[in-house]
């Protein structure tokens, strides 16, 4: 009986032990990706990571002048700075009120268009209107590379498993994924010297003409501007 239990014992552990094995040797689900022209990243991907990649490839093929109505720089949560293909914001429904917008230069901020629409795609035709000048972030969607790993971004991207990769086709990907990644991070490097750079020289250039403007002006004209600043100061 003590044998039986032994030998009933034996087999259970064996029975776990390849059960273990099989989980172990139970190959990763491999990466396959064939776009299906869904179009639902084009119509909800939000702002759009531009690369200097994307920048000379605009020059080159000529239509650079083309983007720039929709280039902006965006500041981050994380205090990074970005340029980015910005989302037009929705029109105005019928009936609704504008809103009250003070400063003249104001404009709907890029947090409240991060589910709008690329403002280079065409909604009604479903039809990108920059396919072949795409940028680098559209063009390794929904794959991305962090430095180290690939990541898949958009689990609910329909084109995932879609259907068979050939070797040629999964490694083009990964090499623009890895392209990406170290596009914008030159990018994200350069951008905010380039800012603070080009701020600077807005500033001084502003203030040198502010003294040339000052230094033509009457005595009259000056005691006048003096009399408007002192006003200002008084009532704050």
């Amino acid at each position: 009986m003590v044998d039986e239990e032994k030998e009933t014992q034996a087999s259970e552990v064996k029975e776990a032990e390849k059960q273990e094995d099989g989980e172990k040797e139970k190959p990763k689900a491999k990466f396959t990706f064939k776009c299906t022209k869904c179009d639902s990243c084009c119509l909800s991907r939000g702002p759009i990571p531009i690369t200097f990649w994307d920048l000379e490839m605009w020059a080159k093929n000529g239509v650079l002048a083309n983007f720039m109505p929709y280039l902006d720089i965006y500041n981050k949560p994380d205090t990074g700075i970005d340029l980015i293909l910005k989302p037009l914001p929705p029109p105005q429904k019928e009936g609704e009120e504008k809103k009250d917008m003070k400063d003249p230069f104001a404009t709907v901020p890029i947090e409240e268009l991060l589910n709008v629409k690329c403002p280079l795609y065409n909604k009604d035709d479903k039809k990108c209107l920059i396919y072949d000048n795409r940028p680098l972030s559209c063009r390794t969607y929904p794959l991305e590379f962090d430095g180290k790993n690939f990541i898949v971004v958009d689990a609910d991207c329909p084109g995932i498993g879609e259907e068979e990769m050939t070797t040629e086709e999964l490694k083009e990907m990964r090499d623009t994924a890895k392209t990406m990644h170290y596009e914008l991070t030159r990018m994200r490097i350069a951008l905010p010297v380039l800012n603070q750079m080009i701020s600077q020289k807005i500033m001084i250039d502003l203030m040198r003409q502010n003294m040339e403007a000052m230094s033509k002006m009457s005595d009259d004209d000056r005691a006048k501007l003096d009399e408007i600043f002192k006003k200002g100061s008084e009532e704050k």
